[in-house]
């Protein structure tokens, strides 16, 4: 993970091998099928190409030749070696196009031709490649049809286009820390907006600006100690006893001051002395009433009561159209509280089981939790059950 300064302005020039992606995407759940098409593509003579001869070792048998050109490979001979073999349509390294693996297109720009740099055969090799993975890769055409869409209506109303957000260049999180004393500080930082593959290490003077976050990474590292504490003292006490103690049920007469987004109405109380005393008494229950009466309000409240109490973790399951909303108003009436929203790819959601599930241990055994409070979906839940399973959930909302 490099700079972000790093990723906007170096762009990687390392071809990527053929492979096969077994992430659990959403496009990657869906069979991809490539277009039928008529044209026959003549296969590309390659002057290197070695004769019946696997083009990484020079070896013979058991040859995987390329569909568009002249080059043959020992499957385990790949960069990612193949684990299953593709008979039809199979392209070699240097016939994938990179364009295949693009998301989202962010920005282009423009270059002088200085002579003797580039000529006339490379750029035709360029535009090639373009329209071979627009033949196999649909996609990719909408990608960039929409690219030029949103760039011809920026211009109209800005006359400037901007390809890098605000956001983006924004701290949404520090995740982690590492350096030792003598050196300055790096921080893992999730931006705005992007997802958690897309964090960077950097310098604590490069994000110097965004000191709240900085200083609320520290708070909530900080816990760490408290929490180590809190395992040595329960341990002396009976744990039967420390166990009716956080059971027991206490009424609020009035709207609790811990909440900083504002005072709740008397039927919001209501509703927050009714999931209290249900959960002291181990009673599932439905919080039901019209919209935009505050169930959510009343539900992070609740959980915001128990985390006065050091009762955590606890999960929220809601429709993924709106968890933004849930993390907004966790961070407006209950800002103390450690929320993560656990969405994303396969490899977003791995980063945050390493950095955000649990405190580092370096016995690795009984691992402390680092959050209070876990968004998600209920698509996560069924992808990596294997992972949310084994965390002792104090309390879990479902919101339908």
């Amino acid at each position: 993970m490099s700079s972000l300064v790093e990723r906007l302005r170096v762009k990687p020039d390392r071809k990527r091998f053929n492979t096969i992606d077994e992430s659990d995407d959403d496009a990657d759940l869906m069979p991809r099928k490539r277009p039928k098409t008529q044209e026959k593509f003549e296969r590309i003579v390659r002057s290197d190409a070695k004769e019946n001869s696997c083009q990484a070792c020079g070896e013979r048998g058991n040859l995987l030749s390329c569909e568009t050109c002249t080059y043959s490979f020992h499957t385990e001979c790949l960069l990612a070696p193949l684990k299953r073999l593709r008979l039809n349509n199979w392209m070699c390294p240097e016939c994938v196009s990179p364009l295949n693996d693009i998301d989202k297109i962010l920005d282009y720009e423009t270059r002088p031709v200085v002579d003797g740099e580039c000529d006339a055969k490379d750029l035709e090799v360029l535009e090639e490649e373009f329209l071979k993975a627009f033949k196999y890769n649909p996609g990719l055409k909408t990608k960039v049809n929409n690219f030029h869409r949103q760039l011809t209506e920026v211009r109209k109303l800005d006359g400037d286009f901007v390809a890098i957000r605000p956001e983006w260049t924004t701290v949404d999180r520090i995740i982690a820390c590492r350096g030792d004393n003598d050196d300055e500080k790096e921080y893992l930082v999730k931006w705005k907006e992007l997802p958690y593959d897309e964090s960077n290490w950097e310098l604590e003077s490069d994000i110097s600006t965004f000191q709240t976050e900085i200083e609320r990474f520290n708070l909530f590292q900080s816990r760490s100690r408290k929490i180590s504490y809190s395992k040595q003292k329960s341990s002396v006490n009976d744990d039967a006893e420390l166990t009716r103690q956080q059971k027991e049920f206490q009424q609020y007469e009035h709207s609790p001051e811990f909440l900083s987004g504002g005072t709740l109405h008397p039927y919001q109380l209501e509703g927050l002395n009714f999931l209290r005393f249900s959960w002291s008494k181990q009673t599932h229950v439905i919080l039901a009433d019209e919209m935009g009466l505050g169930k959510t309000i009343q539900s992070i409240a609740f959980l915001a009561s128990l985390f006065k109490e050091n009762v955590s973790p606890h999960l929220v399951v809601a429709p993924l159209s709106t968890l933004r909303n849930w993390e907004r108003e966790f961070a407006t009436w209950a800002p103390e509280m450690n929320v993560i929203m656990y969405v994303g790819s396969s490899q977003a959601r791995s980063i945050i089981r390493e950095y955000e599930f649990y405190f580092p241990d370096k016995n690795k055994k009984n691992k402390s939790i680092k959050f209070d409070v876990l968004l998600t979906s209920y698509e996560m839940i069924n992808l990596d059950t294997a992972a949310l399973n084994p965390i002792k959930w104090e309390c879990m909302r479902i919101i339908l």
